[in-house]
Parts: structure tokens; C-alpha cells; sequence
């Protein structure tokens, strides 16, 4: 399973990095020991003119690629919080 990670900022700030958590793995693998490469696409519609509020990090496969797994995606919450002053 490939989970966006949820993320959040405050109003006007830039976008950080989206990442994404990997899970699932058999045989005492880890992203690292498996044969998983590539990385998958991330993107949201928040933008650093985004009004606050709940945006999705949506989850596509990307360039991932594996001879012993599948994938399942899941979608990722970003969150655009008021400044504080």
C-alpha cells in the first residue's frame, strides 16, 4: 500500500515536499530490501494562493514498479491552516 502522507501549512507559505509512506511488505522486506522501484506521483490543487481548507494529495502510481507487488493507492489530506500573527 502506497499512503500520501497527510500534510498541512499555513495560508500563503509554500507547498513542502509530498511524500508517501510505504506498507505491506512479506518476508520481513522493506521498501528498501524489496525489488519496488520508481517512486509514485503526488500532487494537490492547493497552491500557495490556496484559501485555507482541506485539500486531497491525490496517489497515482507514478514510475513504481515491482515484479513481486501490486499496488494499492490511497489519497492523502493537505490542510492550509490560518496564519497566526
Amino acid at each position: 500500500t502506497v499512503t500520501a502522507d497527510n500534510q498541512s501549512r499555513p495560508y500563503g507559505d509554500v507547498n513542502p515536499t509530498l511524500t508517501a509512506t510505504y506498507s505491506g511488505f512479506k518476508n520481513s522486506e522493506t521498501l528498501a530490501t524489496s525489488d519496488v522501484t520508481g517512486s509514485p506521483a503526488l500532487s494537490t490543487t492547493a497552491t500557495a494562493g490556496s484559501n485555507v481548507g482541506s485539500y486531497t494529495i491525490a496517489t497515482a502510481a507514478g514510475s513504481l514498479v515491482s515484479g513481486n507487488y501490486s499496488f494499492t493507492l490511497v489519497n492523502g489530506t493537505f490542510a492550509i491552516e490560518a496564519s497566526v500573527r
